[in-house]
């Protein structure tokens, strides 16, 4: 797009890197790589927990910062923002057990989570929707891949914005990419936002540009039009 700086590039892990089966694509692994080495800063944003994407952002040599549990947890050169609380995602959690009982399964890495809760996608959403009418400072967001309930503060888009401060980007000068629902509050803050051939139509009806690849040859599509724009 003309005039657009690119300072940074904050993308969605799971979906957009990965496959539905969390293998991580070598074309995105590759892009990643040539995005890095032509000084571009790639952000990791993601619903994961922080071991996971702190573990990822090392071994993909990922300098940008990272931003975990939806936005509730930012981290870069050592320094964290712990953005909300999991006191009532907890209540809410012992809620749902009592009323669904061994219908509802913890996502593994909880243990590991500063704020938000993840169940495995084993009930409707509807059934989790009706437990949070009680909860109206919670919400929940589904990734395709687990149920996450969290301060509805709380999104992408409030974490992307923690990250570049301490990054001292602006986020104007972000480009950012996705592919589910909860990507649509960082395309918001961003400079410009792509989404990926298999994203839902909500995602993109609110993205700036679609590439025609899926998962993450939707994300090397998606570096070769960001390397553009920085030459330009």
């Amino acid at each position: 797009m003309p005039g657009f700086k690119v300072k940074a590039v904050a993308t969605d892990i799971d979906g957009t890197l990965t496959d539905r089966s969390y293998r991580l694509s070598l074309k995105a692994i590759e892009a990643l790589r040539l995005l890095e080495s032509e000084g571009i800063p790639v952000i990791l944003v993601s619903g994961n927990a922080y071991p996971l994407v702190k573990a990822l952002q090392i071994y993909l040599g990922c300098s940008g910062a990272i931003v975990c549990e939806g936005g509730a947890v930012v981290e870069y050169r050592n320094a964290m923002r712990i953005l909300s609380s999991k006191d009532r995602a907890l209540d809410a959690l012992k809620r749902l057990k009592e009323v669904y009982g061994g219908r509802i399964i913890e996502s593994w890495c909880n243990r590991y989570r500063f704020v938000d809760v993840a169940l495995d996608r084993t009930i409707d959403r509807g059934d989790v929707d009706m437990i949070l009418r009680d909860y109206p400072d919670l919400k929940l967001w589904d990734s395709g891949f687990a149920y996450h309930i969290l301060e509805r503060s709380i999104d992408k888009g409030v974490g992307l914005k923690a990250a570049v401060d301490l990054m001292n980007v602006r986020v104007e000068d972000v480009v950012a990419v996705g592919d589910s629902e909860n990507d649509i509050p960082m395309f918001r803050v961003a400079g410009l936002s792509i989404a990926v051939g298999d994203a839902s139509e909500d995602v993109k009806r609110n993205a700036n540009l679609i590439v025609n690849g899926s998962n993450g040859e939707g994300f090397a599509e998606a570096a070769k039009l960001i390397l553009r724009m920085k030459e330009r």
